[in-house]
């Protein structure tokens, strides 16, 4: 009985021992199949961004040192989106700040339709106690209210000069924008879920791009160096003119990309088009007053467009991929000097971007 009992005992402790060494493989093993899954679900939404072979270049527009190359980007289009500004023309939005507890970096936007709204990380927001751009492309849902998360672009003023927002006729210079997506993007892998930017930093650029054209706002407003600048500006603007295929452009100034912003559909992309081309004005400003540039050819555009396309899929592995503000997944990766962005809703690219910091 005795020798029957050790026997016994010593079974049931082997399977104890067992038991235990399993459950710690099962712990050390557990990570890697969370980083695989990972992976393979960052693949799955970064696989329709950037893709050459999906883009097409339609046509190329120069004036002096600025060369458009309008291109269309086969995808797949989704129904019922509308721009911001379309959204504000048939009162379908309300953007308002904080009622009580105004904030700078947040403000209040409620999508009164059925459609989703969308808006461009550039987009700036003018009256109400100060002006804001908008920190990151958004896709709101219909009937939705959100806190939508803004930067200041007008130091100088905290006191209200309308009771509501509305959208400006222009977006927000490069430099600013790079600003914003590239702080973003190494916050998100400090695994941050705001989208909160360096304010003091948008500042500066504000003040960079007024000092870079020799001009000063009373409010340090960066869309008073558009009003200043109307007829000048509007003249660049109306050298290039929409293609009715097309859903994204590439600007570049001299031989230098320095920014690229693709669209859902053609609807979106022409009430951005004049915008867009408006702010790389300033840029075209910038450069001619310091160095004398010549505009690019097809072939050479071509070969850059592949080569900044490339530089994304060969690192999109090491791409963040979190939750947009409203509606989406956001892709964002930042090579070098080079910051890239997608807003993917239902597998489709709503908005992709390439910004770039040269200067």
């Amino acid at each position: 009985m005795k020798v029957n009992y050790i026997v016994v005992s010593s079974f049931i402790l082997l399977i104890i021992i067992v038991l235990a060494i399993r459950s710690i493989y099962s712990k050390y093993d557990q990570p890697k199949k969370i980083n695989s899954k990972k992976s393979t679900q960052t693949t799955m939404e970064n696989k329709n961004l950037f893709l050459k072979e999906q883009s097409e270049i339609l046509n190329i527009q120069n004036h002096d040192n600025i060369t458009v190359a309008q291109i269309n980007y086969n995808t797949y289009k989704l129904d019922s989106i509308i721009s911001l500004h379309e959204a504000f023309e048939k009162k379908l939005i309300v953007v308002n700040e904080l009622e009580g507890t105004e904030q700078v970096n947040t403000i209040e936007l409620e999508n009164l339709g059925n459609s989703y709204i969308f808006i461009l990380d550039g987009d700036i927001l003018k009256g109400a106690k100060q002006n804001r751009v908008v920190n990151t492309s958004v896709l709101v849902a219909p009937k939705a209210k959100i806190m939508l998360p803004v930067s200041c672009v007008e130091e100088g003023r905290w006191n209200y000069k309308s009771s509501r927002f509305k959208p400006s006729n222009e977006v927000a210079h490069r430099s600013i924008r790079y600003q914003k997506a590239n702080f973003i993007s190494e916050s998100k892998k400090l695994n941050r879920s705001d989208f909160n930017t360096d304010q003091n930093s948008v500042w500066n650029e504000v003040n960079n791009v007024s000092c870079s054209i020799e001009f000063s706002s009373p409010t340090n407003s960066h869309s008073d160096v558009f009003e200043q600048f109307t007829e000048e500006f509007e003249d660049i603007t109306k050298k290039f003119q929409v293609q009715p295929q097309a859903n994204g452009l590439i600007i570049f100034i001299g031989d230098q990309m320095v920014a690229c912003d693709i669209f859902n559909n053609n609807k979106i992309y022409t009430d951005y088009f004049k915008k867009i081309i408006k702010t790389s004005a300033i840029d075209s400003k910038i450069k001619k007053k310091n160095e004398k540039l010549t505009s690019l050819d097809r072939l050479q555009i071509i070969e850059l467009m592949n080569l900044v396309f490339d530089k994304f899929n060969t690192s999109k592995e090491d791409a963040s991929l979190t939750p947009g503000v409203s509606e989406g997944i956001e892709t964002r990766l930042n090579v070098k000097d080079t910051t890239f962005y997608g807003l993917s809703h239902k597998g489709q690219p709503v908005h992709q971007s390439i910004l770039s910091n040269s200067k």
